[in-house]
């Protein structure tokens, strides 16, 4: 499928050049930087301009007797990035890798830990919804979910919505491209309900992965408290609307104020974009109010749904925040706020 990559690239620039002054990286691919942010820790940045290998950013959190690596991206071969680097930093053992949520864009690489048989821990709901999402669609003609939205692109008489749409399809067809050509893995090690919190201690260092759903029910986070570190998936988004799709926006929300609670010393890794503070979570917070608030209004107004996404204006305060996948971000967010 042909993949407007130069749409994609313009989309993520803001975020990508930010990443750019993050401290000299131990290994550069191009695609996706690793480098130390304490010690015993470090963050790989993904960089989809220069290859979408790895989508999702990552890391390393490595002990006297073990190492952690976060993430399985999008392709094998970033996940073969971690434990190259892993290799580097440490002699001890790699004991796991953390799926944070069920997403193809941080678990289509899980190949690459099965393959060094590493265990992969994620919440117990992904092998579910990853078979549902994913793997039943392997084989099956793709081109019957792309065509129409390809003609309602192509039909689009305002500019504004055509360019929507043609982000919409962008997401989906680098979705379903690497659907049948990903041998997609599962996480072995889940939390859930009855276990929503794993604490590891590496020697030296402890990382504390806990079970958040919001972004969607499959969500886990992974904190360092000694060093005021935590990745936090996609909970939290660097100057970018939010994927919605399958999102409690409610409880959502509530996670946020939760990682405002956490101090202002806190760095915070999210799913995509730089290493960033507080300031980020307030931006995300206000985003989410605002989707909110515009949502309330419209159905308040009596404006069916299918018209209040399309309706949506972006604050002047948030032009410059990405909103590539009008669907996936605006419309599901309008959509959930209705529900």
């Amino acid at each position: 499928m042909d993949l407007n990559r130069r749409q994609f690239c313009t989309a993520l620039a803001g975020p990508v050049l930010a990443a750019q002054s993050a401290p000299p990286p131990l290994i550069d691919r191009g695609f996706a930087r690793v480098s130390k942010l304490s010690d015993g820790v470090y963050v790989t940045i993904a960089n989809p301009p220069k290859g979408l290998q790895a989508l999702s950013n990552g890391g390393i959190i490595a002990g006297r007797d073990g190492v952690l690596l976060i993430e399985g991206h999008f392709r094998p071969v970033a996940a073969a990035l971690e434990i190259e680097a892993a290799s580097l930093v440490s002699k001890a053992p790699i004991v796991s890798a953390i799926n944070t949520h069920y997403h193809y864009d941080h678990t289509f690489g899980n190949q690459a830990y099965a393959e060094q048989r590493i265990p992969i821990i994620g919440h117990e709901r992904s092998p579910a919804l990853m078979k549902e999402r994913y793997t039943a669609l392997k084989g099956v003609d793709k081109n019957r979910f792309i065509s129409p939205l390809k003609a309602k692109g192509e039909q689009a008489s305002d500019p504004e919505e055509k360019k929507r749409l043609q982000g919409d399809l962008f997401f989906d067809q680098l979705m379903y491209s690497q659907i049948d050509s990903t041998d997609i893995t599962y996480p072995t090690d889940l939390l859930g309900a009855a276990k929503p919190q794993k604490r590891l201690d590496l020697g030296g260092i402890a990382a504390v992965i806990e079970s958040h759903q919001g972004h969607t029910p499959t969500d886990l986070i992974i904190r360092i408290p000694d060093l005021d570190i935590v990745f936090t998936g996609d909970l939290l988004f660097y100057r970018s609307y939010p994927v919605c799709l399958d999102a409690d926006m409610v409880a959502w929300r509530g996670i946020l104020q939760m990682f405002l609670g956490y101090g202002s010393r806190m760095r915070f890794i999210p799913g995509h974009g730089p290493v960033c503070g507080l300031d980020a979570v307030r931006d995300h917070l206000d985003l989410m109010d605002d989707l909110h608030s515009q949502a309330e209004k419209m159905k308040r107004a009596g404006i069916a749904l299918d018209e209040a996404r399309r309706r949506y204006a972006i604050p002047a305060r948030f032009e410059h925040f990405d909103s590539t996948g009008w669907s996936a971000t605006i419309g599901a967010a309008i959509e959930r706020y209705y529900r």
